[in-house]
């Protein structure tokens, strides 16, 4: 069985960390044990307490990161053997951790062709640019092929999300804890100490220092509250011009009973399916987090029975690339045994 060592823990961990995240809080940490396995455990300080009550979401960007940690031991020949721990709700392993899975380093393994993707998946906030009719061909292909996918495209439909999505975005606006929480991880100035590491910084956000500002100035004030009770709050939360432009939406699916970290994994391989078809992806996760815009794209875009709506995203060509803002590497790997 082949081992590795902390320095190269540092650099695998690193490769994970191109995974998607909730809000780009990057709640993978990782950590060898004393029988070489590799652990998964997620940073409770990085869990957002009114937006994800239950930590699914959490969950779901761990296990991405770990599919992306899969992806980068294959690239080294090395193959694992995972064990699922998030159904366990290990707290006491480590304060301030939630212990999510084991690593057991197995037989030898080859390369998946995904992982040749992870670096130029982005997400793009902005207006798309037209599909040319070969890229939506191929991709309705790959939906068709692709069992844990629904596309939602043509005028109708993309109109239908697009209002769908604002609704939704302003009723969990409202809620100034919320805004309080989303605003903790957006990073409105280049001066922000966090600003190249984590959350959401205006160059991601597709936003001018100025426009960056006076969002800041709103949403972490009670102006925001003002300006909707004089019947502007849906302007200021609206995104239905950018996401109309979108190729399609494709909704992402999987079993109601499965566990987030399984969902991630799969949510990764499913970003990573479109980027090589050359599309950039633009999340939607309220309309599959609030229950009554779950059940409003249920009701347009049925899923297999037993299924859940884990995400919706707005995929089309867009015009540049978008860095990605990632924690330093040795930040992602804890010291120490656990306790």
């Amino acid at each position: 069985m082949s081992r590795i060592d902390t320095a190269m823990l540092v650099d695998l961990a690193a490769e994970a960390n191109l995974a998607p995240s909730v809000h780009n809080t990057q709640p993978a940490r990782w950590i060898l044990d004393e029988d070489g396995c590799i652990l998964l455990a997620a940073d409770l300080s990085r869990h957002l307490g009114i937006g994800d009550p239950t930590g699914r979401d959490m969950g779901l960007s761990c296990g991405a990161a770990l599919e992306g940690m899969v992806m980068a031991l294959a690239a080294r020949g090395i193959g694992v053997a995972i064990e699922d721990l998030w159904g366990d709700n290990i707290l006491d392993w480590r304060p301030d951790y939630r212990l999510a899975a084991r690593l057991t380093l197995a037989r030898a393994a080859m390369p998946t062709e995904l992982a040749g993707w992870s670096t130029k998946r982005f997400t793009w906030r902005a207006r798309f640019l037209p599909a040319a009719p070969e890229q939506t061909e191929r991709l309705e292909h790959w939906v068709a092929e692709t069992a844990d996918v629904k596309l939602a495209s043509g005028h109708e439909d993309l109109a239908f999300i697009a209002a769908l999505n604002d609704r939704a975005s302003l009723s969990i606006m409202r809620d100034r804890s919320f805004r309080n929480e989303l605003v903790a991880w957006m990073r409105f100035s280049p001066t922000h100490p966090a600003y190249a590491f984590d959350g959401l910084n205006i160059a991601a956000l597709q936003m001018g220092r100025l426009e960056g500002a006076l969002a800041e100035h709103v949403l972490a004030s009670p102006l925001f509250d003002i300006a909707d009770r004089l019947g502007l709050g849906k302007s200021l939360v609206a995104e239905a011009g950018k996401t109309i432009t979108a190729a399609a939406c494709l909704l992402f699916h999987r079993p109601e009973d499965e566990s987030p970290i399984v969902s991630g994994q799969a949510f990764y391989r499913f970003w990573l399916g479109f980027t090589r078809l050359g599309f950039a992806g633009w999340p939607m996760a309220v309309l599959a987090d609030l229950p009554s815009a779950a059940e409003a794209m249920r009701q347009r875009f049925p899923l297999p029975p037993g299924h859940r709506l884990i995400n919706v995203l707005r995929v089309g060509p867009a015009p540049s690339t978008v860095p990605k803002y990632r924690l330093p590497a040795h930040a992602l790997v804890l010291d120490g045994k656990p306790d």
